[in-house]
């Protein structure tokens, strides 16, 4: 049984925590010379066990106290050497700390998120690595498809499970699958989501931005379904009331594939007439391609059908605000950060 005198002894010539915790650990941790008297008690009588018993745990309880009491003493001590040598000079005069708020990418991509939701679009997230057959072969661009070589793709060195190494997403549409399988049909869905490119950076090109993709599945979706959830949202999303028009376009691997142009009503601040804008072009669109629907598991014969839609965040926030140069929203250049 360790002696109380002698162990309080060796606490007041401590001098350091690191000696402290050497004495700590050999007294009252796992190997403790307390422990091993403790399991002495079992060969004793219990009349002897309940004696000893008590002096062992008030022994332990004393020593506790008496570490406890040490350590503050110590810690205390160590503080203040240290702020002896680190002087801080409280009478300096503070700037205040400026107000937060979102980036202009965040606050474009939220306000589209909530007319989405307002829409009863679900807004999902997902992870940016996917695998080679979501990000081409679900949404029906063959292996063979330049869009699949390096030079527009960045190859990661994780494989999935067919061997494939995995690669940061290029466009949106690689989770085309995974909200339809997710959800089932039918399926209002947008996906904010960033997408990676290797490309020449320049005012109007990055490596990474923003797409913003809608999805919509149901039976026997339309253009005009298209056209009129399409104008419902551009309205919301430039804060005026539009009128669209869609130009046919070819896309390879959609039937049909659209550009959206919008224009709208404004005061000429020249005459102060009413005038129409310019026509602007603003995003793309495409009826889903029936290949993409099998790919998820669900039958386009069944009268399934459905139409995809994307912008491009970046792009939008710099014509909203008149940004020459779409680099100044992820540069880090804190002048432009804080301007509001």
């Amino acid at each position: 049984m360790p002696n109380l005198e002698e162990e309080l002894s060796k606490l007041t010539n401590i001098s350091s925590l690191d000696e402290l915790e050497n004495w700590f650990q050999a007294l009252l941790w796992k190997k403790w010379s307390i422990t091993e008297s403790l399991k002495a008690l079992w060969s004793l009588s219990p009349e002897e066990k309940k004696v000893q018993w008590g002096m062992l745990s008030s022994m332990k309880l004393a020593l506790q106290e008496a570490y406890q009491k040490k350590f503050d003493e110590l810690k205390t001590a160590e503080i203040n050497k240290q702020l002896e040598k680190e002087v801080i000079d409280i009478t300096l005069p503070w700037k205040e700390l400026d107000e937060w708020h979102y980036s202009l990418l965040t606050k474009v991509r939220r306000e589209l998120e909530e007319i989405a939701h307002s829409m009863w679009f679900i807004v999902e997230s997902w992870t940016d690595a996917v695998s080679k057959f979501e990000n081409f072969e679900a949404v029906n661009i063959p292996v063979s498809h330049p869009a699949t070589e390096m030079h527009d793709t960045i190859y990661l060195s994780e494989r999935d499970e067919r061997g494939e190494n995995y690669v940061l997403r290029t466009h949106t549409s690689a989770g085309q699958n995974y909200v339809l399988r997710k959800y089932g049909v039918p399926i209002k869905a947008v996906l904010p989501w960033r997408v990676y490119r290797f490309e020449n950076v320049d005012a109007t090109h990055d490596t990474m931005f923003y797409q913003f993709e809608g999805v919509y599945v149901d039976k026997n979706v339309s253009i005009g379904h298209f056209k009129s959830i399409i104008t419902r949202f551009l309205s919301a999303a430039l804060q005026k009331e539009v009128e669209i028009r869609m130009r046919p376009w070819y896309f390879p691997f959609v039937e049909p594939g659209f550009e959206i142009d919008t224009r709208y009503e404004y005061t000429n601040p020249k005459t102060g007439a009413k005038e129409m804008s310019k026509w602007m072009e603003i995003l793309w669109a495409w009826m889903i391609h029936p290949a993409v629907l099998r790919n998820a598991g669900i039958n386009p014969d069944e009268w399934w059908t459905g139409f995809a839609f994307w912008m491009g965040v970046n792009r939008l926030a710099a014509v909203r605000y008149g940004i020459k140069d779409i680099r100044y929203l992820t540069n880090g250049d804190l002048r432009f950060a804080k301007s509001r």
